[in-house]
């Protein structure tokens, strides 16, 4: 399971590397639908890979941070977090989050890829 879940945020981070497009405001059931999916890790990992594809990159962020509101130890939803916050240009956001995080619980390619994309992450 946690395989599968580093697998697609390998995946993730290309998505994530393409350019940041406009927010748009949701409604009150995107937001339900939103909260709702948070609830389950994987799916809401899930959820925010697909929003970060879209380019959604805010509302990856903040069901990123459902996820780790109710499963604070989850270092997929970490890792993913802290590259969409590095996409946005928040590299102490995402330097911070990989802070938390251990190296050697990810591939090194996926881990390489991640420095690249927040590379003030690399210099602590």
């Amino acid at each position: 399971m946690q395989y599968e879940i580093i697998r697609g945020l390998a995946a993730a981070l290309f998505i994530v590397a393409q350019p940041v497009t406009a927010v748009h405001a949701e409604t009150l059931p995107e937001l339900d639908v939103m909260a709702e999916v948070a609830l389950d890790e994987e799916k809401g990992i899930a959820f925010a890979q697909d929003q970060s594809a879209r380019g959604e990159f805010l509302e990856a962020i903040a069901t990123l941070e459902r996820v780790l509101a109710l499963h604070p130890k989850s270092d997929s939803a970490r890792l993913l977090h802290a590259v969409n916050l590095c996409k946005i240009d928040d590299q102490l956001g995402g330097a911070v989050e990989i802070g938390k995080l251990k190296q050697k619980n990810f591939a090194p390619e996926l881990w390489a890829d991640v420095m690249q994309l927040c590379p003030l992450a690399s210099k602590e």
